[in-house]
């Protein structure tokens, strides 16, 4: 089913809001309500609180698990338990038995007053590599290039919470500095149990710049470059 663009988010997460945990972990049950439920948890008698060290519901989660290496979301916490949504299209098969697994919890926060956004824009080179021994062009693809992220935004110079993420921007283009973003869909409501389709990435903004126009609001124009794989995230519900 088509989706509408109203209600589309896109939405970042700076160096400081982030945590990464690497202690006494272990996927603890990976089966739940319609099986895409997973559990991380203490490995031993050592209870982490996990809650405390700064991990809470609705961040974007990552391992560094090998066999569960897609972007997840938490939807609840417990001092020592995180439970989190997977798709059932995930490749999910994670090492039980790891003894160093870490975990990096993502708290985005949504940019304000967006017009568009167009992107990713992702490509892949080809190499030739006939020879004369061919009977046809060979090929080969290259490294994935994941492209750009551009949108238009309407500008805000206030402080409140619609417009300090429209700083922020500005704030990494100056600094030359990565953050991770991601873009949410609507073909799921966003709730305890369920989440929408989304794009997560890593990427650098490379322009922010201003439009002025006779009877026009002023906007603003900003570029990402992605630097990383552009994870898709199917949408779950239970």
């Amino acid at each position: 089913m088509a989706m509408g663009t109203k209600g589309v988010t896109l939405r970042l997460s700076n160096s400081s809001e982030l945590v990464t945990v690497a202690s006494s972990l272990m996927f603890t049950n990976t089966t739940g309500t319609s099986g895409i439920d997973g559990r991380i948890g203490s490995r031993d008698s050592t209870t982490l609180d996990l809650s405390a060290q700064g991990l809470s519901a609705g961040m974007r989660l990552v391992t560094n698990d090998t066999g569960a290496t897609s972007v997840y979301t938490i939807f609840s916490i417990a001092s020592s338990v995180i439970r989190f949504k997977k798709s059932t299209v995930d490749v999910f098969v994670p090492n039980l038995a790891t003894t160093s697994l870490a975990i990096t919890g993502y708290n985005m926060e949504e940019i304000g007053e967006i017009v568009s956004i167009d992107g990713p824009s992702g490509s892949v080179n080809v190499i030739d590599i006939t020879n004369l021994g061919s009977t046809a062009r060979e090929k080969l693809v290259a490294i994935q290039d994941e492209g750009q992220v551009t949108m238009e935004v309407l500008t805000n110079l206030t402080t409140d919470s619609t417009a300090i993420n429209q700083w922020k921007l500005r704030d990494l283009r100056q600094a030359g500095i990565k953050s991770f973003f991601d873009i949410r869909f609507t073909d799921q409501l966003v709730g305890t149990t369920s989440e929408p389709s989304a794009y997560f990435f890593e990427g650098f903004v490379t322009n922010y710049g201003n439009a002025v126009a006779l009877d026009d609001a002023v906007k603003t124009a900003i570029t990402l470059e992605i630097s990383s794989q552009a994870h898709f995230i199917n949408a779950v519900s239970s």
